[in-house]
């Protein structure tokens, strides 16, 4: 696991809410270690994401809900990088999203265990 990715992958979905949580809402950051696996969810209480978006929040380029992005700083890229990431270290990402209401990004990485002598 590369650290360095890891905490870019960090940075993309915390900004990413905060960019879409208004003015006194939430962004929480939750994380689980296992033996095997490292899990990390951010949640935030934003605008949330249409239903019909979720399925292309992870494609480049692509803002779900011109109006919820109008004046938002953000390239399109940064889920999609998040993805790559994840996905080059054998994990996974997911979006749990309700419109009004907030949103969750969820992934889980295999960890790469220290060599025991």
């Amino acid at each position: 696991m590369d650290p360095d990715r890891v905490e870019q992958v960090m940075t993309n979905l915390i900004d990413n809410a905060i960019r879409h949580t208004r003015e006194g809402g939430f962004v929480t950051v939750k994380a689980r270690i296992e033996t095997d696996r490292l899990h990390v969810w951010i949640t935030d209480s934003g605008v949330g994401i249409a239903k019909e978006d979720i399925p292309f929040v992870f494609e480049r380029f692509y803002k779900a809900d011109k109006a919820r992005t109008r004046g938002k700083a953000g390239t399109g890229l940064g889920l999609a990088i998040a993805k790559h990431i994840v996905e080059a270290h054998g994990g996974e990402i997911t979006v749990n999203s309700i419109k009004g209401e907030g949103t969750t990004f969820q992934f889980t990485l295999k960890r790469t265990l220290p060599v025991q002598s």
